[in-house]
């Protein structure tokens, strides 16, 4: 395990090097960065503190970090990939960053989490990040107006976003299909743990 998570930091600072060396610093407005600058923060606490007995609290946490950089991969592949250009999706810092990271930190988790970790209200707090990324996108697409590189739709990261285009009504369904969307996985990863706990209960 720590020679993975060690290998999968490394291609977390690669991926999030890459993006930001070449598209400049306002790729750190796209929900995409900013989830794996999550999962980077998350993984080097943990190899920092690899010698530490792990609490509740850090296994809750980290399926929270979990399923904020899933939704950075099911976003991508289902919304966003089918309408890229081949020379933008078949680069090393687009497969890193939706594809890889994503992935095997969701892989991190699923093998070797400890099973029954999780409260039954906790996906509704791994919540958090995708809501506050919400607000924050539309505070930036409606006042503030920062550019963000590569966005047809800039300011707003991505087109499900866009209210002067399609309209709140729009941008409000958009939104609520991926919140409904994101709670019943997050239900699923809780009783996915759960049901891992009651199997290794009969073995015994």
């Amino acid at each position: 395990m720590l020679s993975y998570r060690f290998l999968l930091l490394i291609l977390s600072t690669i991926g999030i090097s890459l993006e930001i060396l070449e598209d400049g610093w306002g790729m750190l407005l796209y929900y995409t960065l900013q989830s794996n600058i999550l999962v980077w923060l998350f993984l080097y606490y943990t190899l920092w503190t690899r010698s530490q007995k792990r609490s509740q609290g850090f296994y809750r946490v980290k399926a929270g970090v979990t399923m904020a950089i899933l939704i950075t991969f099911v976003v991508y592949h289902v919304l966003l990939a089918p309408a890229a250009a081949p020379e933008d999706f078949y680069t090393l810092k687009n497969l890193l960053v939706h594809y890889l990271v994503p992935l095997a930190f969701v892989s991190d988790t699923l093998l070797w989490d400890p099973p029954r970790q999780y409260r039954l209200f906790d996906p509704w707090l791994w919540t958090f990040f995708p809501m506050y990324y919400l607000g924050l996108a539309l505070v930036n697409g409606l006042v503030l107006k920062w550019p963000i590189p590569g966005a047809k739709h800039s300011p707003f990261a991505y087109y499900f976003l866009d209210v002067h285009e399609y309209g709140p009504a729009y941008v409000i369904q958009h939104a609520a299909v991926i919140f409904v969307a994101y709670l019943l996985v997050a239900y699923l990863l809780w009783a996915f743990k759960q049901k891992r706990w009651k199997s290794r209960k009969k073995l015994v």
